[in-house]
């Protein structure tokens, strides 16, 4: 029967927790499941696609506001110099028939106070406006849920990478352990005689290229964690472990889905009919009914001064009508219907790709998930040769050489998994990508 990949290694991966006395004790492990919830919380560039989504629902509040009553208090003093002269046919004063006289009409004050009533009856080209700012809103919740997919996408790649490398240091902590014996083991025997110090020298050199390289995975390590801190919103001074377990996730149980690209192409699609039918509204006439209640007064200096208040009061409809504006609103018209062709041209390609994409994916899940067996099964049958090398090697019936060769077929075998659980990890989120089941539904 075969294992689970993670349980074949679980000794080794204890191992971890034993000789890396630099962890803190109390350190936090999370699953990656707690990181993303965690990062969908506090990741700062989903708190700013939220913050898109706010700012889109108060431009749709606007444009709904375009149609309500607007109401308006109007004031206005003017002082006249030199009062307005105004032309008179002179015969009204007895002059002569065909001549004019220049007179001045008013006082040199005036004064009005007005509140002043707009109604908007019909307004094409708000309506328009309330149509786009609503597919607006719709266009940022879409592309909230992509940014939330992009975040999961890198926390997941982070996460992994943490594990990868926690496998990595599993294992270099075995080979570690196994060739120090080894060194000690040779050393007794060379100092019978039955061995080369060349030979003792050669594995403690390995010794020490191993506790190198697992240095430098343990560094690797340690910055993976703070990325994936920065991921999901903490202080890098939070204390953090990934859990040790690295079973395949099992993708099953779950249906494609639309994914957010595609869903926001049509939503594109559609923003760019409405701002072509809105441009089509713009040649049509507009009616307002407004009214107008006040007051005027009229007065002058001087010795006989004074200031007379009127009342004002009036009800009227304005309609305009656009007739000609040199152009411009036809070739807004050509160039956004041009531009509704190249996105539905990017549809079609966008479609095609994803398709595309599913396949692969489906593809190089089952070839991923195939190469991890396989390469479980090689580290345990090196495993198996090392062992039976170093026997032998304590026998006398296999030489340095032999246990060294074993031993680096090892290290092969075990490369050959991290590079297989790589590349599960990687079909794994690729999969879930193009079915559209980053995030579950409830989320």
């Amino acid at each position: 029967m075969n294992k689970q990949p993670g349980t074949r290694f679980k000794g080794l991966l204890l191992t971890v927790l034993i000789l890396v006395t630099t962890v803190s004790i109390d350190a936090q492990v999370l699953s990656l499941e707690q990181c993303i919830d965690t990062a969908l919380k506090f990741n700062r560039n989903i708190k700013s696609a939220a913050l898109d989504g706010n700012i889109a629902n108060e431009k749709h509040r606007e444009a709904k506001s375009l149609l309500m009553p607007k109401l308006n208090g109007l004031a206005d003093y003017r002082y006249y110099t030199d009062l307005p002269y105004q032309l008179m046919p002179a015969a009204a004063f007895g002059g002569p028939e065909g001549t004019y006289k220049e007179v001045q009409f008013g006082v040199p004050q005036s004064m009005n106070a007005n509140l002043q009533f707009a109604l908007p009856v019909y307004n094409p080209a708000a309506l328009s406006a309330i149509k786009s700012t609503r597919i607006a809103v719709e266009l940022s919740d879409i592309q909230k849920v992509k940014t939330d997919e992009d975040v999961v996408i890198e926390v997941s790649n982070a996460y992994y990478n943490a594990q990868i490398l926690l496998n990595q240091l599993a294992f270099l902590d075995s080979n570690i352990v196994n060739t120090n014996r080894l060194v000690q083991t040779t050393s007794l025997i060379y100092q019978q005689q039955l061995a080369k110090g060349t030979d003792v020298d050669r594995l403690k050199l390995q010794s020490a290229q191993i506790t190198t390289q697992r240095s430098t995975v343990w560094s690797q390590y340690r910055q993976v964690l703070n990325v994936l801190k920065f991921l999901m919103g903490k202080p890098v001074t939070d204390s953090l472990e990934v859990s040790l377990e690295n079973e395949a996730n099992v993708i099953s149980g779950f249906q494609s889905r639309p994914i957010p690209d595609l869903l926001l192409i049509d939503k594109k699609l559609e923003f760019g009919y409405a701002e072509l039918s809105g441009l089509k509204n713009s040649r049509l006439p507009s009616l307002n009914a407004y009214g107008v209640y006040g007051t005027n007064g009229f007065g002058t200096t001087g010795s006989n001064s004074f200031f007379n208040f009127h009342p004002i009061g009036y009800a009227g409809a304005q309609l305009t009508v656009p007739l000609f504006n040199g152009m411009i609103t036809h070739h807004k018209i050509a160039a956004k219907k041009v531009e509704i062709e190249k996105i539905n041209i990017q549809k079609e390609l966008l479609t095609e790709k994803n398709e595309l994409d599913l396949i692969n994916a489906k593809m190089q899940y089952a070839i991923a998930k195939s190469t991890i067996v396989t390469v479980n099964s090689q580290v345990e049958l090196a495993q198996k040769i090392y062992m039976n090398t170093v026997l032998q090697n304590q026998q006398g019936l296999a030489s340095i050489t032999d246990l060294l060769l074993a031993d680096n077929s090892l290290r092969d075998a075990q490369q050959n998994y991290i590079v297989a659980l790589v590349n599960l990890r990687k079909a794994e989120l690729e999969y879930k990508r193009v079915t559209g089941n980053l995030i579950p539904v409830n989320q």
